[in-house]
């Protein structure tokens, strides 16, 4: 994206007017490269590009002192969901926040018409070591899961199997559902201000306002 007003990116024009420094960056495994570049992610997903993410941000903090490298925070919808718990699960000792939304956090039990492209036919190895569920150990920060009970993409029972993970593994984490809500209701306003609060509570360190509302106009 060349601008934080593209589609959902517009989310990240809102996080930064609250205060946030707000990253995107293409890591390896991305689209509209080469097919090498695209190939890097192939039985590969649990990547996500994490570590060159991570490689980026040092040298962001490096330029500008102001980054503050002891507070960032992640969020994601639908693979973007699994991404946002994923990184704080693999990398938790440089994530401390993640916000995800519908995330298939297991792909064994999401649509193959999605997982399979990426991740190949045979239920391999790779599969459980790309679950979620797989590290849930490794928790160490904040982690607000939220799901629609009625979405049609992404079943909530996925968010289910992390949740009992994270039970047996004796972790703390948050859990929203969205009574009546489908796969796009990710930005609906409840979900957002949801989103905003955990962001300025555990990475601000302020008291959001509370219960506010978005405007009509």
């Amino acid at each position: 994206p060349k601008s934080f007003l593209a589609g959902t990116f517009s989310q990240d024009q809102a996080l930064a007017e609250l205060g946030f420094i707000v990253v995107t960056i293409d890591g390896l495994g991305s689209a509209y490269r080469s097919k090498a570049f695209s190939d890097f992610s192939f039985k590969n997903l649990g990547d996500g590009g994490f570590p060159d993410h991570i490689t980026a941000f040092k040298q962001l903090a490096d330029r500008y002192p102001y980054m503050d490298l002891s507070r960032v925070g992640i969020y994601g919808a639908s693979a973007g969901g699994y991404g946002a718990a994923r990184a704080i699960l693999a990398h938790p000792d440089f994530y401390q926040v993640s916000v995800a939304w519908a995330g298939n956090y297991d792909h064994r039990t999401d649509k193959s018409s999605w997982n399979e492209r990426y991740m190949g036919i045979e239920v391999g190895e790779h599969y459980e070591e790309q679950s979620c569920c797989h590290l849930a150990r490794n928790l160490k920060g904040r982690l607000l899961m939220m799901h629609g009970d009625m979405d049609e993409n992404v079943h909530p029972s996925s968010l289910i199997q992390l949740v009992e993970a994270l039970i047996k593994a004796n972790k703390d984490f948050d859990m929203l559902i969205i009574p009546n809500a489908t796969h796009g209701h990710g930005n609906s306003p409840y979900v957002v201000r949801k989103r905003w609060d955990y962001f300025v509570e555990h990475l601000l360190g302020l008291e959001p306002p509370k219960e506010y509302e978005f405007g009509k106009d």
